[in-house]
């Protein structure tokens, strides 16, 4: 079923956080509301694909599902940068958009002192690092985030690998198609042994069974992190008093005061677009 973050976070929480100068966790309210959106159409495209008896159109909304699904996994992350304090300031859209896109990742490839490019961690890595060693609270935090976000590789029901295949056409085939369109592999061989097989070309052809099954788990540990993470971040909504609202910790970076004589709720307008 749709998972709404309305209901838990609306127009009222977000303007107490910003009444008390947390611009973060307001910011992150955002943030959840497009995980929710994100999750609901890998909900719904999956929900979809168990309803068909065409094999095609099945195959079809079980891959969009995965990688939906599996593009879930970008929010959490870019939920804690804002809720936890690790941005510095955002006075513009520009600066917004310069976090999501440069700051708010674990690793980048950036050139060594030999001008050679290497995967290195980023200032967000080494801060969060940091306050898990000064921090009990955030230590035992990052340590269930990290076992939530790490099921998307999870050995027996990861789907990211999954959904990197589909979208850079690395070969994702389910045996049913391969079965109903009668596929043939041709190999090519030397002294008995195999020098090369079309069959490579589709390293992952699980069934349909395998695909929901996987699904399923996935759609499982997302709905356990979206409620746990709300829950640490947000707490009881249903009171608006406010009033400043403790967090579990902070990285502390942000210190800039959003300036305001009143702060008022805005209806979006389509023909701003």
């Amino acid at each position: 079923m749709p998972y709404s973050f309305r209901n838990k976070c609306n127009v009222f929480n977000i303007m107490e956080y910003l009444s008390t100068n947390d611009l973060g966790r307001a910011i992150a309210a955002y943030k959840f509301y497009d995980l929710s959106n994100c999750y609901n159409a890998a909900e719904y495209s999956f929900s979809e694909a168990l309803k068909q008896t065409s094999i095609n159109k099945k195959f079809y909304l079980l891959k969009e599902a995965i990688v939906e699904f599996n593009s879930c996994y970008d929010y959490p992350l870019q939920i804690i940068y804002f809720a936890f304090d690790f941005f510095e300031k955002i006075t513009s859209a520009e600066d917004y958009k310069k976090a999501i896109k440069n700051e708010c990742k674990i690793n980048e490839w950036r050139k060594n002192e030999n001008g050679d490019k290497e995967y290195q961690e980023t200032v967000f890595c080494q801060d969060i690092e940091r306050l898990k060693e000064t921090d009990s609270c955030a230590k035992d935090f990052f340590k269930k985030f990290g076992k939530y976000i790490n099921f998307a590789c999870d050995k027996n029901y990861g789907i990211k690998q999954w959904a990197n295949n589909i979208k850079h056409q690395g070969g994702f085939v389910v045996s049913e198609i391969l079965k109903k369109d009668n596929v043939t592999y041709v190999e090519c061989l030397h002294d008995d042994k195999v020098t090369f097989t079309t069959e490579w070309l589709y390293p992952f052809s699980p069934s349909f069974d395998d695909v929901i099954d996987r699904l399923e788990h996935q759609k499982n540990n997302l709905v356990e992190l979206m409620d746990w993470l709300s829950d640490y971040i947000f707490g009881n909504t249903q009171v608006v008093d406010f009033k400043q609202k403790q967090k579990p910790f902070s990285a502390n970076k942000y210190n800039h005061e959003v300036k305001y004589s009143m702060i008022v709720p805005v209806q979006h307008n389509e023909e701003q677009e």
